[in-house]
């Protein structure tokens, strides 16, 4: 029998990477694919678990390697030429890890189980304007074309795996199908409560059109609180000329530098629609209180107990939260333990029990495995 994995590609180390490195925590794979690989081999090694492997990329994604996201027209003939490309190893599971094409693999009648890491090519549904502008509005015209393309691509797999609630919901509105739930693994367990707290919030990410950390930012402006802001992006210098003083930047930390960061913070500030916001459950591992808006972070986040939720996605909306959320007191163990639920020990138990049923179904009689977890039943949609 022979198992293949494959993920949309390989760029920086963040929470779709850490939802690999899980599964490969779990089986072995003859074959591991993605459309293009310019991750350094530093995270690469981390992505993998130091476990050496050979990656497939495409053929023609990777003649515009640092630019290929400018190929998002013709998104659809990458899929086709790669799955061309790939047909000659036969594969009998596969293992896609989705956020806009992994999905559509298929080269013959292998069974393919998808792990949808978001709502999926966002670029051409609710997040279009977001990218579709400036010089790519002259692209606006294939957007229904792109949108039958990931409807076609979303009926590929023989089974989903939504990341949350929320993407699960997505998929049945825009795909017509039905997904199983499978929280994705954070290592809640690599952080800590501090009892040195310090006077500033923080937020932490990639610094992207869709995260709105423009949001944050007005909002600060005019509360005048102090803010740390984590991480770095395409909209990092935009955001610079639009803050105040008290509006700190410390772009890209280790690991280790975010934790002390997080654990000495007031509260951890998110104003994106997230589809599972594992920086938001870091913060709460830290025991430190979440203010959200009210998109995918509601299943994360109890209200008023480990955190607070606003429903309108605006700076004022965010300022009346964070008034009230001053008002409030916290018990830092308590906000911890909510985070729990989410480890990464109880994702790949999931996983495993899912793939164990999948193969009963389809009479595999046994696939690759690295380690022996102990699973629990999961419904197969």
């Amino acid at each position: 029998m022979k198992q293949a994995l494959i993920h949309d590609w390989l760029d920086k180390y963040g929470g779709a990477e850490r939802v690999i490195t899980a599964i490969s925590e779990v089986m072995h794979f003859d074959y591991y694919y993605a459309y293009v690989n310019k991750m350094a081999d530093e995270d690469l090694r981390r992505v993998f678990a130091n476990h050496p492997v050979r990656i497939e990329q495409s053929v023609l994604m990777t003649k515009f390697r640092s630019y290929f996201r400018y190929l998002m027209p013709l998104f659809p003939v990458v899929v086709n030429q790669f799955n061309v490309q790939t047909k000659r190893n036969k594969v009998d599971l596969v293992i896609s890890s989705s956020w806009a094409l992994s999905k559509s693999y298929r080269v013959g009648n292998e069974v393919h189980v998808c792990y949808l890491q978001a709502r999926n090519f966002k670029y051409v549904w609710e997040e279009a304007d977001k990218y579709f502008r400036g010089p790519f509005k002259l692209f606006s015209f294939v957007r229904p074309l792109l949108q039958k393309f990931d409807r076609h691509g979303g009926n590929n797999p023989n089974y989903l795996i939504a990341n949350s609630h929320f993407v699960k919901k997505w998929v049945q509105e825009k795909y017509g199908r039905e997904s199983t739930v499978i929280y994705p693994p954070v290592e809640v367990e690599d952080f800590y409560i501090s009892e040195k707290k310090e006077d500033y919030f923080i937020t932490v990410g990639r610094l992207e059109p869709y995260k709105r950390f423009d949001i944050i930012v007005d909002a600060f402006v005019k509360n005048g609180k102090k803010l740390l802001v984590v991480g770095d992006g395409s909209v990092r210098k935009e955001l610079e000329k639009r803050a105040s003083s008290n509006i700190q930047f410390v772009g890209y930390k280790t690991k280790e530098e975010i934790k002390d960061l997080l654990s000495k913070s007031q509260g951890f500030v998110f104003a994106g629609v997230e589809d599972f916001g594992i920086a938001i459950v870091e913060a709460l591992a830290s025991g430190v209180p979440v203010i959200a808006f009210n998109g995918g972070a509601s299943e994360e986040l109890i209200n008023e107990e480990n955190g607070i939720l606003y429903d309108e996605q605006c700076p004022d909306a965010l300022n009346r939260c964070i008034s009230e959320f001053s008002k409030r007191k916290y018990d830092s163990h308590r906000i911890r333990a909510s985070s729990m639920k989410f480890s990464k020990e109880r994702f790949k138990s999931e996983f495993k029990a899912f793939v164990d049923q999948v193969c009963k179904e389809n009479s595999i009689d046994a696939y690759q495995v690295k380690s022996e977890i102990e699973s629990a039943p999961v419904a197969l949609p």
